[in-house]
């Protein structure tokens, strides 16, 4: 049985290698492709892993710490609200061809990501992993095939 704390790391490992995948071909000037990987990311944590966060892993937390919105879960919805305008500034950049905006705004989306994640990956899924019933293995199915959706 894989936790659901296991599987949201290795969806942020998934979606960091997108991530780098867009800024490699930013790089390299392959625009095209810059603007694929990055929608790919974007879907990915936006559409996909920060979903699957804010309507099930959030309210499982909040509904074991009182039934109210939770500073945690505050801070965490918060990151996600400015990531996804920091995800807007970048396709706008590379949508413009500006390398430079890019890697600015990748910097800046990349400690926010870093510091993110890990307040996720210390404070949020191992908690969930031992309260949910099945060690969060049902949500963290909706994850696997959210992922294996975008691959196909």
């Amino acid at each position: 049985m894989t936790r659901i704390d296991q599987i949201m790391q290795q969806d942020h490992v998934r979606l960091d290698a997108l991530l780098d995948i867009s800024a490699r071909a930013v790089r390299e000037g392959r625009w095209q492709d810059a603007a694929r990987h990055l929608e790919q990311f974007r879907h990915g944590i936006a559409d996909g892993h920060m979903v699957v966060e804010e309507t099930t892993l959030f309210p499982a937390f909040e509904a074991r710490e009182g039934g109210t919105e939770h500073p945690l879960t505050a801070l965490l919805r918060k990151g996600h609200q400015d990531l996804r305008v920091f995800f807007q500034e970048m396709a706008e950049a590379i949508s413009a061809e500006d390398a430079e905006e890019f890697a600015d705004l990748l910097s800046t989306v990349q400690t926010i990501l870093k510091q993110h994640d890990a307040k996720e990956e210390t404070e949020l899924y191992p908690y969930l992993a031992e309260a949910l019933p099945d060690h969060g293995q049902a949500v963290g199915q909706e994850i696997l095939t959210f992922a294996a959706g975008e691959r196909a």
